[in-house]
């Protein structure tokens, strides 16, 4: 970095330099004071008291520099914004407060004593310390030094003839060299700290960069989880419509439901249906504000209900779908949000399933060395993934093995889920992967999650069978529900489906009072169903909570297509159960089911 002996430099520089010299000004006037005292002692037993006194009282006086430097100055280090336009006033009033001083410690020669050389050669010594301290500490102002210290030099240099004698030349070429490496060192220390003010300001500008970058990487987040949250709703209620058409259908004529047609229907409606439940768990994942819901359970339940799912597809595919549970690690009980531990595993072990030709799968749980908890491992026989993949297939959808975008392959959000659901309950996530020999996702469950061992398994069932039986723990023929939704297509599919369980259902249009209309004077409804987004004066909650005060009796309960965290907060602290759209008819039955027996028993009490 070349630096000419009188630079000038931007304006944040300029100004970190006036910032350094003011707060040296204070320490500038005591040092001088402290030096000039001292001098004058060690020069008084040899110097006529007069010259002494009169240098002495010279020095003092130039200390009042130093202080009214202080005081002319004092409001600009705190000036916001910082007046720039004072900077020249500032060097100039500096320039005079470095130069003064500097005459003062030149005018030092007129202590001499010809024939008292100790005498001579201490104040030389006093000289030299003040200019090396001169060199360091005027390191911001280094037009300011030069001036002071050639000054300076020349009124000492005169006065080195009459003090010396015949040594007079070597004395004067002994402070020239002393003058030229104190200069060197002047222009170093100016050079090294202007190097450090620039690369505290590239660092404070990338800093503030770096910020506004995560700033618009967070409004873009938000912004995405609004676009996701407007256009969930509209996309998901025509979905949450179609299944419930389809199950309606399957309902009212058994001979067709095993028609090819109505199978591929149903299967791309429920595929359509669970990219939405992906995104929607992603987006809340992604947001940080979905929190965990700890609750002991039994942990082998979880892995037989798991392989239970993926155990049709493995049998299709010739795949041998294997649980080994270590002894030391069985029975075990865990308490941490159930749901998402079944989802993780689940995701993963149904990776491995479909990416796996032959083979088989094994989910694995036993003790992690050390006593540390347990280890929760899927192996596989699958493809492999390589080492520059093996980050990046934890982002969102990204297949490594499916350029093509099959949809029977998966959507590329299983991996994206599996990696925020594990950081959200503590869990440690590694791979193992070997291409053409398989992968082993390991999640290290910490001692802690680790409540007690107890042993159950219960078995897993489809979705069909899953609505059969919903339907017959508890039967909903004659039950009374209201339904308050603004979309005719919803409407349609929901008298159809609720109609072939042999429930009572009236709709209403509004989220005002007029829902109350289609209920008659003697209908009350026992489990009121709303949806969120409603054309009137109230949104859904408002409208449960204005059909709770109506009917006091009534189990309310909301469906939702919205990705927004609060409406479910919101509805949650109301007390009402939510329901995301679209809503599995199995979960739908079942759900009923419970409220209404619920609301009997609190009848019958």
């Amino acid at each position: 970095m070349n630096i000419p002996w009188f630079p000038s430099y931007p304006p944040a520089v300029e100004q970190e330099l006036f910032l350094l010299g003011y707060r040296n000004l204070r320490a500038h006037a005591v040092g001088h004071t402290c030096l000039s005292l001292l001098v004058a002692a060690g020069a008084w037993m040899a110097a006529p008291h007069a010259l002494v006194l009169g240098w002495l009282s010279w020095m003092l006086g130039l200390t009042m520099i130093f202080f009214m430097g202080l005081w002319m100055f004092k409001a600009l280090p705190h000036a916001q914004p910082f007046p720039h336009a004072l900077l020249q006033r500032w060097k100039t009033a500096h320039l005079w407060m470095v130069t003064l001083p500097g005459l003062g410690w030149g005018s030092i020669g007129f202590l001499f004593v010809p024939g008292e050389q100790v005498n001579n050669l201490m104040v030389m010594t006093s000289f030299a310390g003040a200019l090396a301290y001169s060199a360091v500490s005027n390191a911001h102002d280094l037009r300011g030094f030069v001036v002071s210290v050639t000054l300076a030099s020349v009124l000492l240099l005169s006065q080195i003839p009459a003090a010396f004698g015949d040594h007079a030349e070597a004395v004067a070429g002994m402070c020239l060299l002393y003058l030229s490496v104190m200069a060197w060192v002047a222009r170093n220390a100016h050079m090294t700290l202007i190097e450090s003010i620039q690369l505290r300001l590239a660092n404070e500008r990338l800093a503030q960069k770096n910020a506004e970058i995560a700033t618009r990487a967070e409004q873009a987040n938000r912004d995405k989880s609004e676009f996701l949250a407007a256009a969930s709703h509209d996309l998901r209620q025509p979905v949450h419509a179609l299944l419930l058409l389809i199950e309606a259908y399957r309902q009212q004529e058994p001979q067709a439901a095993q028609h090819p047609l109505i199978l591929n229907i149903a299967t791309a409606g429920q595929s359509i249906g669970t990219l939405f439940n992906a995104l929607m768990e992603l987006s809340r994942l992604e947001s940080g504000m979905e929190q965990p819901v700890l609750a002991e359970f039994e942990l082998t339940d979880s892995i037989s209900r798991i392989l239970a799912r993926s155990r049709p597809e493995a049998e299709r595919k010739g795949l041998a779908l294997r649980s080994h549970v270590s002894p030391r690690a069985m029975p075990l009980t865990l308490c941490t949000d159930k749901l998402l531990l079944e989802r993780i595993l689940g995701n993963l072990v149904s990776n491995a399933v479909r990416y796996s030709a032959h083979g088989g799968v094994l989910l694995s749980l036993r003790p992690a060395p050390g006593g540390d908890g347990f280890w929760l491992e899927v192996w596989d026989t699958g493809l492999g993934i390589a080492q520059q993949d093996q980050t990046r297939i934890f982002d969102p959808y990204v297949q490594v093995a499916n350029r093509e975008r099959d949809r029977t392959k998966g959507l590329g959000l299983g991996l994206a889920i599996v990696r925020h659901a594990s950081q959200l309950l503590g869990l440690g996530l590694t791979l193992r992967s070997r291409l053409g020999r398989g992968s082993c996702f390991r999640l290290h469950v910490p001692a802690a999650l680790c409540v007690m061992q107890v042993h159950t398994l219960a078995p897993s069932l489809d979705a069909a069978q899953q609505l059969t039986q919903a339907l017959m723990v508890t039967p909903l023929t004659g039950r009374r529900v209201l339904l308050v939704d603004d979309d005719p297509m919803i409407q349609q599919a929901m008298q159809a489906l609720l109609g072939s369980w042999g429930i009572d259902l009236r709709c209403a249009l509004t989220g005002d009072a007029s829902a109350v209309q289609v209920c008659g004077i003697d209908w009350q409804p026992e489990c009121v169903l709303c949806d969120f987004r409603l054309p009137g004066s109230m949104d859904g909650i408002e409208m449960l909570d204005y059909l709770q005060d109506c009917f006091p009796q009534s189990v309310g309960i909301l469906q939702t297509g919205e990705l927004v965290q609060t409406v479910q907060a919101r509805a949650e602290e109301a007390g009402y159960l939510v329901l995301f759209k679209p809503v599995a008819p199995a979960v739908l039955a079942a759900t009923l089911g419970m409220v209404l027996q619920s609301s009997r028993q609190a009848g019958v009490s």
